[in-house]
């Protein structure tokens, strides 16, 4: 079979034009070329304008990469348009959710507005420059939001080239016909920093390397960097306090992995990062987040311990933020598999804590009602934090410029909603991928969000203070979502457990309590649901240590010890293990019911050594009794393994000694009698000497 010729570029932009004015208006089908699956990565790296007026050309850059294992060659760039622009959010929400690739009409002419990628190799990318005048967009014009993107069109490894796209990215481009003026709608971004690194066996972090390449020259440094540029008025930090408590571990060396080690260089850039993010929420508005971003959903299934896990976050929580002087609204974020009516219920606490929840959990939510809505409880009105980010499931590669198109367009469309619905409350108020790398940050890239005409800076928290709608839509009574192993929070749960015990016996070691903490809060995060063969293990040794060092704590007495009267006195020594300074007393039970014995207030023992104290006993008239000498904290609570042991007087040997010598007199002066009586009988019938005399 003879090969075909490849397909000349101006002859491929001519088949491209047939294709495009003979086939449908909207390509809303998934991508399909003759390759099975192209993987060709495209992104949108500038827009101009942000905002469409009419007359104005329309101009995209952007890159495409060749992720297939083959090449793609006479790559195009077409700039796509929806003719009409959508006013209601609602309903461009609607049509993406069903077509994800939907965007628009092609443009195919002029043809000088085709953009020549070249040929891609596997791994490599190429760029692309789409500029098209407005005369040719064919834009029925009008205030609102127009879907617009690109496609890319190529010719495979075999020469097949087909009018169907094999790479598309999407972004918006809002709308104001001439002389148009719009409500301001409130507008803010809501930045999350989350910690992005856990520590596993061993209490070392799992990746040293990766987390501190993301917080001085990746992910969350060019996330930090974009935040820095957005005005504090439009500014919330959700923070994580984990990711605080692991940059101060990184600067402190430590739980850092084997043979990871920091140059100077690195802490000051791991410094400057805190700093920064410190600033930033101080300067902004502040949201937290429970340390690590707690599993609510399994914590609240926990029954007994919840509550002292609860308050292992919650300390947690406060170890990191206070010492830094930070302050803000403590929030929950669940999973949105996980939101139900009854953790809603759960999570309320005083009524002002927020809890983030997506459009899938509450169906029913609208626009209109406000990114900040109240939710009736059985408790009282949470407040929620519905974030729906017109962009969900838009192809392309998100970018600086595709966010704020976003942000832009979310504020268009609630100004229309604004002007049409007298009491609409839709807002503008975006939270940020906190997965997403937003990539080195140059200039102000988002100015233009609240340069715009149709928006003011606003936060949650203002919204908050605005007397929000009430949403009545159902929740879900079933979670879907599969929390972390009920194994690993119940090994939680006992090492809080012993950790409290614990605490009672050391007094005010505010650093203790908060590092035992932390180490529980670190074991209910989120993260674990992916990783839950390391987080049982992880639970599991961590509730061995508390025991053991609760185990390290002991009491001795003798095995058998005699007294030398019915008053005296028998040793105990008490054994610390720790490494803390502990008071503790010991309670003593008798097995004879008729012996009580006082127990021993507490004493201070140092870490490591042993204290021998004198316990006194009154025996009375008992012989003997089994005792056990039971550890207790300050507040009188038993723990560890009683000492058993047998006490006897030597007070009884003694009466019986006097018993038996008080015998042996009775029965010697009975003798002594016995022999003076008989000695007399026989005098009485001698003859005496003097009557011989006589006679």
């Amino acid at each position: 079979m003879t090969p075909r010729r490849p397909v000349p570029a101006v002859v491929g932009a001519l088949l491209a034009i047939v294709l495009a004015v003979s086939g449908a208006p909207f390509l809303v089908g998934p991508a399909a070329a003759a390759d099975d699956a192209p993987d060709l990565a495209v992104r949108i790296d500038s827009l101009s304008p942000s905002v469409l007026r009419t007359g104005d050309d329309v101009t995209l850059t952007g890159s495409v990469t060749n992720r297939d294992s083959r090449a793609w060659t006479k790559v195009q760039a077409y700039l796509v348009i929806s003719k009409t622009p959508f006013t209601s959010r609602d309903d461009l929400s609607d049509v993406i959710a069903d077509a994800g690739s939907y965007t628009g009409t092609r443009v195919v002419e002029p043809l000088d507005a085709i953009a020549e990628v070249g040929d891609l190799q596997p791994g490599q990318s190429g760029r692309f420059r789409v500029r098209v005048p407005y005369s040719a967009l064919g834009l029925l014009g009008g205030t609102g939001v127009y879907p617009v993107g690109v496609q890319i069109l190529a010719t495979d490894s075999e020469g097949q080239r087909s009018g169907e796209a094999v790479g598309r990215a999407t972004t918006f481009l809002p709308s104001l016909s001439e002389g148009s003026t719009l409500p301001a709608t409130p507008t803010g971004l809501v930045w999350p920093f989350l910690m992005p690194d856990a520590r596993v066996e061993g209490g070392s972090y799992r990746d040293t390397a990766g987390f501190v390449a993301s917080v001085t020259s990746g992910r969350l440094r060019h996330l930090l960097d974009l935040a820095l540029t957005t005005p504090a008025a439009s500014t919330t930090v959700l923070l994580d306090p984990a990711l605080l408590r692991g940059l101060d571990d990184v600067l402190r060396g430590r739980h850092l992995a084997r043979r990871v080690s920091l140059d100077d260089a690195q802490r000051r850039s791991v410094a400057r990062f805190r700093d920064d993010l410190v600033g930033l929420a101080r300067r902004a508005t502040a949201w937290v987040l429970g340390f690590d971003r707690p599993d609510v959903l399994g914590i609240a299934a926990v029954s007994p311990g919840r509550s002292g896990l609860e308050s292992a976050v919650d300390r947690a929580t406060s170890a990191v933020m206070t010492p830094l002087g930070l302050t803000g609204r403590r929030v929950t974020w669940p999973t949105p598999a996980g939101v139900t009516q009854s953790l809603l219920t759960s999570v309320r606490g005083s009524g002002t804590s927020p809890v983030v929840v997506t459009p899938r959990a509450a169906s029913q939510w609208q626009t209109s009602l406000g990114s900040l809505v109240l939710r009736r409880t059985t408790d009282g009105s949470v407040p929620l934090l519905v974030s729906s980010p017109l962009d969900a499931g838009v192809p392309g590669t998100p970018t600086q410029t595709t966010l704020r198109q976003r942000v832009l367009a979310e504020a268009a469309l609630g100004a229309v909603s604004r002007s049409a619905q007298p009491g609409s409350r839709a807002d503008a108020i975006a939270l940020v991928d906190p997965t997403w790398d937003p990539g080195p940050v140059s200039g102000s890239p988002l100015s233009s969000v609240f340069g715009a005409t149709f928006t003011r800076s606003s936060t949650p928290e203002a919204l908050l203070a605005q007397d929000p709608e009430t949403y009545r839509g159902p929740f879900s009574t079933t979670a879907k979502a599969t929390p972390v192993d009920v194994a690993q929070l119940s090994s939680a749960a006992e090492a809080i457990n012993q950790f409290g015990l614990l605490d009672s016996l050391v007094d005010d070691d505010e650093t203790l309590r908060a590092n035992q903490a932390i180490d529980v809060a670190s074991l209910l995060g989120v993260r674990w649901r992916n990783d839950r063969a390391a987080g049982v293990s992880r639970a599991t040794r961590l509730a061995d240590r508390a025991s053991r060092q609760v185990s390290a704590i002991e009491v001795k007495g003798p095995p058998a010890f005699t007294l030398s009267g019915s008053e005296a006195s028998f040793p105990l020594t008490i054994s610390n293990g720790t490494a803390q300074t502990i008071r503790v007393g010991v309670r003593i039970d008798s097995t004879n019911p008729a012996l009580s014995v006082p127990g021993l207030d507490p004493v201070e023992v140092g870490p490591d050594e042993r204290v021998t104290v004198n316990v006194p006993i009154d025996v009375g008239n008992q012989s003997s009794s089994t005792l056990s000498a039971q550890l207790v904290t300050p507040s009188g609570r038993e723990f560890g393994e009683p000492a058993v042991f047998n006490v006897r007087s030597s007070s009884v040997g003694a009466a019986v000694w006097l018993a038996m010598g008080a015998a042996g007199v009775v029965v010697v002066l009975a003798l002594l009698r016995r022999f003076v009586k008989r000695r007399g009988q026989r005098s009485a019938s001698r003859p005496s000497i003097g009557q011989d005399l006589d006679d």
